[in-house]
C-alpha cells in the first residue's frame, strides 16, 4: 500500500511558496499602497499628483531591473535573491511611517521598486513555468490570486487600523508582516528549477522521454491558438527580439493592461471623494481585490481550456463594464463597479504572461517576458502620477476612470490582433 501511494510533487510546494511571496509583497504592500494616499496627503498637506509621483519612480526603477531578474535566477541561488529583496521591500515600507517630506517617499519608491522586481512581477511566472509542464496556467492563476486575497485582507484591516493607530504605525505593521511571511518560504521552500532537487517538472512524466529531457511543453490549449515559438529556443537577445513584430504587440498589450490597473490605487480616494467614511472607502479597494482574487482563480484554468486570447478578450470586456459602473458614481454602482474592475490587475499579472507564452517558450520566455515587462512598465509609468494629477486639475476621478477604460480598449484591439496573427501562422 505504501509503495503504491504517490508522493506529492515538489512543484506544489513551489506553488505554495509563490502564493505566499506574491500575497505578502504584491498583495499586502503594493495593492494596499493606495489606501495611504488620502490620509498622508491630508495630514502632511501634499498634492495628490506630487505624492503619487513616488509610484512612478517605483515603476521606473522596477522596470529597469526586470531584465536582470531572469539572469539572476539563472546564476544565483533564488533563496538568497528573493530573501534579500523581501527584507529591502518590507523595511522600505516600514520606513515610510517615519517620513515627513516628499523626497523621502521618492527615494523609498526607487528602492522599493528595485526590490519589487524580484518579488512582484516575474518571479512567480518564471518559477512556475520551470516547475509545471502541466497545469501551468492554473498554477500561475492560483499564485496570482493570493495577491488579491492578501490585498483584500490588508485593505480591510487598514480601513480600521489607520483611524485607530494612524497611518505611520500602519505602514510599519504592514512592512513587518510582509517580511515575516516571505522569509520562511524564500529560505526553505523556493528553488529555481526541478533539477536543483534532482527532479523533473510536474507533468514531465506524461511526456515522451525526449520532450521531458528537453523541457518542451505540450500544447494544453484545446480550443485556442497553439503555442508558437517566435524565436530560437536558446540565446534570445534584445537585438533579435527587437526584430520580431510580435514583441511590440505583446509589449503594448502588457502596457495597456498595466496602466489600467493603476486605477486600483485610487479607489479608496474615489470613495473618500464621494463622501464615504474611511472604513467604507477602503471597502472600494477591498471589493476590487475580491474581484482580483476571484478572477485569478479561474483565469489560468480558463486559458488552459479556452485559450489565452479568448480569455484575455473576455476579461477586458468585464473590466470595461466595471469602469462604466464606476463612472455612474452611485453608492451601489461604485461598489459593484469596483468588484468587476478587480479583474483588471490580473490582465497584466496573469493574462499577459500566458499571452506571451503563445510566442516564446523555454529560456526564451523568461528573457522575452522580462523585456516586455520592462519596456511596458517604463512606457506607462507616468500614469501613476497622471491619474493623480487628473484629480488635481478637475476635482473629480471621472477623467482617470475614463482614461483607464480607453487604455483597456486599446489593449483589447492588440490582443485580438495577436490572436489573428497566431491563427494565420497556424494555417500557414
Amino acid at each position: 500500500m505504501e509503495k503504491g501511494r504517490k508522493k506529492i510533487h515538489y512543484a506544489w510546494f513551489i506553488l505554495a511558496g509563490c502564493c505566499i511571496m506574491q500575497g505578502a509583497s504584491l498583495g499586502l504592500i503594493n495593492n494596499c499602497s493606495g489606501v495611504f494616499y488620502s490620509p498622508v496627503c491630508q495630514d502632511l498637506g501634499f498634492e495628490m499628483g506630487k505624492f503619487t509621483f513616488y509610484r512612478m519612480l517605483y515603476s521606473i526603477s522596477s522596470a529597469l531591473v526586470l531584465p536582470f531578474v531572469a539572469k539572476s535566477f539563472q546564476k544565483l541561488d533564488v533563496r538568497a535573491v528573493i530573501s534579500a529583496a523581501a527584507v529591502v521591500f518590507g523595511v522600505s515600507n516600514m520606513a515610510m511611517g517615519t517620513f515627513t517630506e516628499l523626497w523621502q517617499w521618492y527615494a523609498a519608491g526607487m528602492i522599493q521598486g528595485i526590490a519589487s522586481s524580484f518579488l512582484c512581477m516575474i518571479a512567480a511566472p518564471i518559477l512556475l513555468n520551470n516547475w509545471f509542464h502541466k497545469k501551468a496556467g492554473m498554477a500561475v492563476g492560483i499564485s496570482a490570486a493570493f495577491s488579491g486575497l492578501m490585498g483584500m485582507m490588508g485593505s480591510s484591516a487598514l480601513g480600521f487600523m489607520i483611524p485607530a493607530l494612524g497611518w505611520r504605525a500602519s505602514y510599519g505593521i504592514i512592512g513587518a508582516a510582509s517580511i515575516v511571511l516571505i522569509l520562511p518560504v524564500s529560505l526553505f521552500v523556493l528553488r529555481n528549477r526541478p533539477s536543483d532537487k534532482g527532479m523533473l517538472p510536474y507533468g514531465a512524466e506524461e511526456l515522451p522521454e525526449t520532450a521531458a529531457a528537453s523541457g518542451e511543453r505540450p500544447d494544453v490549449r484545446k480550443n485556442g491558438p497553439s503555442a508558437v515559438a517566435a524565436g530560437p529556443e536558446k540565446g534570445l537577445s534584445l537585438a533579435s527580439l527587437a526584430k520580431q513584430p510580435v514583441f511590440y504587440l505583446a509589449l503594448l498589450a502588457y502596457a495597456g493592461a498595466l496602466a489600467g490597473s493603476y486605477l486600483n490605487m485610487f479607489l479608496t480616494s474615489c470613495g473618500l471623494d464621494a463622501g464615504l467614511p474611511m472604513a467604507a472607502a477602503a471597502m472600494m479597494t477591498t471589493m476590487a481585490l475580491l474581484g482580483n482574487m476571484s478572477s485569478k482563480l479561474f483565469l489560468g484554468k480558463a486559458s488552459d481550456v479556452f485559450g489565452a486570447v479568448r480569455t484575455f478578450e473576455l476579461s477586458i470586456l468585464v473590466s470595461e463594464f466595471g469602469h462604466v459602473l464606476l463612472l455612474l458614481g452611485l453608492p451601489t454602482s461604485v461598489m459593484a463597479g469596483a468588484l468587476l474592475y478587480g479583474i483588471t490587475p490580473p490582465l497584466s499579472s496573469v493574462m499577459a504572461p500566458l499571452f506571451c507564452k503563445l510566442f516564446w517558450k523555454g529560456e526564451d520566455y523568461g528573457t522575452a517576458y522580462s523585456y516586455v515587462t520592462m519596456f511596458g512598465t517604463l512606457l506607462v509609468s507616468p500614469f501613476n502620477t497622471w491619474f493623480g494629477k487628473f484629480y488635481d486639475l478637475t476635482g473629480s476621478y471621472d477623467l482617470t476612470i475614463g482614461v483607464s477604460g480607453l487604455l483597456l480598449l486599446i489593449t483589447l484591439a492588440l490582443v485580438w490582433a495577436g490572436g489573428r496573427s497566431l491563427r494565420a501562422e497556424k494555417r500557414a
